[in-house]
């Protein structure tokens, strides 16, 4: 808005600013008689006056913008009509890009100066394939930047899309989630007919091409129900280890237990890790922790360092697999978790979800409900201690 003002004030100026220009320069028109090297000269200086009133306009506060708002809406005088005419005379005769400063629907046109540039000027080092050969790698960059900026953006704005690395970085909480959720990560998907257990009937809704159809009914209370079993047992200042030993899980894995400060194994289960602890924590070192979980540095007695040390609770991935490591939990009475799918057992588990167990969309979306539940359960924990 400066720059229009300021516009507007270099062309009421004008007679102003050609009356000092004349008087400077008629030194030079008594020396010399080229009438051209005199206008280039007037048009010189009378740019960087222009620039200099336009730095100062840009410089103006709210209150005189406005006064020259109100000046600029007032209807010129016919010497101000005439004096613009002369000065896009001048402008005409003179300036480089004349082209631009014919009015158009009596209004004065914005100078444009952008250069289009070829894409040899613009990229110098693209390697151009010819026309029987396959696009190279820059060129299919350059296209997708092209399409990005673009066609990409045209189209309809679609909602409600499901955006399956959400689930593990950002799950929602078990009171959000819904049926949809469920469906859209595919939990409702089980084994094959040929391969079903009778003890998982109560789990599920139907049959539909050679599959079992689970119950996402059933799903959501039951996952309610762990949830509610892990928020208890963080809150507590339970250890919570979380187990899962096929390819992708990692990640999912690392995550939940980073949210509850606890505990994952991704590769094979080692045996007698709770039935034989004694060798097999042997040669792991510990430490004492305070309410928070921070450790405390104070260092432990004999009877301490040799004593055993369990999970509070087991969440296991795929419980078909790892059916040992669901056994040494059951003789050491530590409680478990599991996904059901429809081919598992669910008494092997203490807390069973009927599941999708084969699909890392649906595992991730539900271990990562799991654990947020977790991480209410460890800040409830943390409040308390600052309470106290």
């Amino acid at each position: 808005m400066s720059l229009r003002f300021a516009a507007r004030n270099v062309l009421r100026n004008a007679r102003l600013s050609i009356r000092l220009q004349s008087t400077e320069v008629k030194a030079t028109a008594e020396v010399s008689t080229d009438g051209e090297v005199i206008s280039k000269e007037r048009l010189r200086d009378f740019n960087i006056q222009a620039q200099q009133m336009l730095e100062e306009a840009s410089r103006l506060p709210m209150e005189k913008a406005l006064e020259l708002k109100e000046l600029m809406n007032s209807p010129s005088t016919k010497k101000e009509q005439q004096l613009d005419e002369r000065l896009l005379e001048f402008f005409r005769k003179y300036a480089k890009y004349s082209k631009f400063l014919e009015p158009q629907n009596n209004s004065t046109k914005v100078l444009d100066f952008d250069i289009k540039f070829s894409p040899e000027q613009e990229f110098p080092y693209l390697v151009e394939t010819s026309k029987d050969q396959a696009y190279s790698k820059q060129e299919l960059f350059l296209r997708q930047l092209k399409h990005a900026s673009h066609t990409g953006r045209l189209g309809a704005d679609i909602k409600d899309v499901y955006f399956p690395h959400k689930d593990i970085f950002n799950p929602p909480s078990v009171e959000k989630l819904s049926i949809d959720k469920l469906s859209a990560a595919g939990v409702h998907l089980g084994q094959s007919t040929s391969l079903w257990r009778s003890s998982t009937q109560p789990y599920i809704y139907g049959t539909y091409k050679g599959i079992h159809i689970i119950d996402l009914n059933k799903t959501l209370s039951h996952l309610k129900r762990a949830a509610q079993v892990v928020e208890g047992v963080a809150e507590r200042g339970g250890i919570i280890l979380f187990l899962g030993t096929r390819e992708g899980q990692k990640r999912v894995l690392q995550k939940a237990a980073d949210r509850v400060n606890g505990y994952y194994v991704a590769s094979r289960w080692i045996p007698g890790t709770l039935t034989n602890p004694i060798e097999i924590s042997s040669v792991w070192d510990r430490h004492e922790v305070d309410y928070s979980g921070k450790p405390t540095g104070r260092e432990l007695s004999l009877h301490e360092s040799v004593s055993i040390v369990k999970p509070d609770l087991l969440i296991v991935l795929n419980p078909t697999e790892n059916r040992n490591a669901l056994r040494e939990a059951m003789k050491a009475r530590v409680p478990t978790i599991g996904i059901i799918d429809t081919d598992s057992e669910p008494s092997i588990v203490t807390y069973p979800i009927p599941g999708n167990d084969d699909s890392l969309r649906s595992v991730n979306l539900l271990i990562s409900i799991l654990a947020k539940a977790g991480e209410k359960g460890l800040a409830n924990r943390r409040r308390e201690v600052v309470e106290h």
